[in-house]
């Protein structure tokens, strides 16, 4: 049996959209195993049919690899709240890929499985993943672990990757209401100005800096964006009261973490939650849960066991 776990994620970063994320110590695991047919443990009904988010990464991962499509049994130990903005899909595409490639490979049993270190694999896992997802920006850090910057040029992906400051500490305010992806992704204008592309492109580069620096005071001046989040703060009711709360009780940045609804906040050292879910209480209408995090710096690992 192969034992994958894959950490969850923050995407966008402020004004990084759909190019900065970094891996967070929140995780989703997943056994696999080859069966004499295909089943799944552990997932709601609604997604337990062949177009479940593994099984077609799965296959995709198999046709790259030019292998057949095993029957496998699969179970899912879910810890990453779906459809909040933390990485829960591309968590399941990564799975799906490292599933077909570790299968392919046929390690023996052991420890971690030092072949999803290995540049090459790491590259094929993100392009397998991003195939089926759409987008590479939760995908990378999911793999790679720590802060990742990623772009699609030419039909390849580039990625950067660097250790997220571990002393930094991080509060996701997780609301009790989900936002879809491709809803949220409807509300941005197809045009933006020529000042908010330059906004979007210093502010960027500055983030991207602020954290591979650890820089956290420049992160706080820096953070801020202009292509999605004012499109989407209308679709997460609270968000104006969760900021202010967070900020507050010293967050350094505040930003929508992919697509929403979960907020991010970034602390210096340790996150006061007990102070903070009070405050958020005190004002918002909606319920939310504040779960303290840190950096994963490790991303994607597996033990297999005889």
């Amino acid at each position: 049996m192969i034992e994958i776990e894959v950490p969850a994620t923050s995407a966008n970063i402020g004004p990084g959209f759909d190019c900065l994320g970094i891996a967070l110590s929140l995780s989703n695991t997943v056994r696999v195993e080859k069966a004499s047919e295909t089943r799944l443990k552990g997932c709601p009904l609604q997604w337990a049919g062949p177009d479940n988010l593994f099984l077609r990464s799965f296959r995709q991962a198999c046709a790259l690899l030019q292998t057949s499509v095993p029957e496998i049994e699969v179970e899912f130990i879910t810890r990453i709240p779906p459809a909040r903005g933390l990485g829960s899909s591309a968590s399941l595409a990564v799975a799906g890929a490292a599933a077909a490639l570790l299968l392919y490979a046929q390690p023996k049993a052991g420890t971690e499985l030092d072949i999803l270190k290995e540049q090459k694999n790491q590259l094929f896992l993100l392009k397998a993943a991003t195939a089926v997802e759409g987008h590479p920006d939760n995908a990378a850090p999911a793999i790679y672990g720590g802060f990742t910057a990623v772009a699609i040029a030419k039909e390849d992906i580039s990625i950067i990757r660097a250790d997220a400051p571990a002393e930094w500490r991080f509060a996701a305010c997780v609301p009790d209401f989900d936002l879809e992806t491709s809803v949220a992704r409807k509300a941005l204008p197809d045009v933006y100005s020529r000042a908010d592309v330059v906004h979007a492109i210093s502010h960027a580069v500055l983030t991207a800096l602020a954290i591979r620096n650890a820089d956290i005071s420049s992160l706080g001046r820096v953070c801020e964006d202009r292509i999605h989040e004012p499109y989407r703060r209308p679709l997460v009711p609270d968000f104006e009261d969760v900021e202010n709360a967070c900020q507050a009780n010293g967050a350094a940045a505040v930003w929508l973490s992919g697509s929403g609804p979960t907020i991010l906040a970034v602390f210096e050292s340790s996150v006061p939650v007990k102070s903070l879910a009070s405050d958020i209480a005190a004002h918002a209408k909606r319920r939310w849960q504040v779960v303290p995090l840190h950096a994963d710096n490790m991303g994607l690992r597996a033990q297999i066991s005889p």
